[in-house]
């Protein structure tokens, strides 16, 4: 069975600097639109972005990129309740390439605080 494992750890305050110097470009250029909105509907949602990164950054990691490749992070998107499981769905050459290395199943748990949010992402063939 194969199994690759990917996780990240980022300061909050790196993701609320590119928000405040970008805005909305920045938004619009790493989330999707559904993450957009469950983010920024919360009382700060600067954990929760950062969470959201942290977990593209650990897919990318898990998914093991050859040199040269590269996938948007708008096609990796975090989903799920509150406090429950946590999904990725996967589009374009993000899911292309998850599917061509034989991944099947996925596990991802993401964190915050105020201050670091982190995610261990692990991709394996059922």
């Amino acid at each position: 069975m194969k199994i690759n494992v990917g996780n990240d750890l980022i300061e909050n305050s790196r993701i609320k600097e590119a928000l405040d110097k970008f805005g909305d470009r920045f938004l619009e250029k790493v989330f999707t639109p559904s993450e957009i909105e469950y983010c920024m509907n919360k009382k700060d949602p600067i954990p929760h972005l950062s969470a959201r990164f942290s977990c593209k950054e650990a897919f990318i990691k898990a998914i093991d990129l050859p040199d040269g490749v590269s996938i948007d992070f708008r096609e990796i998107e975090l989903s799920g309740s509150n406090f429950g499981k946590k999904k990725l769905s996967l589009f374009g050459k993000a899911k292309e390439f998850y599917l061509s290395q034989g991944f099947s199943e996925h596990s991802v748990s993401v964190t915050h605080t105020d201050t670091v949010s982190g995610a261990v992402v692990i991709l394996y063939e059922k």
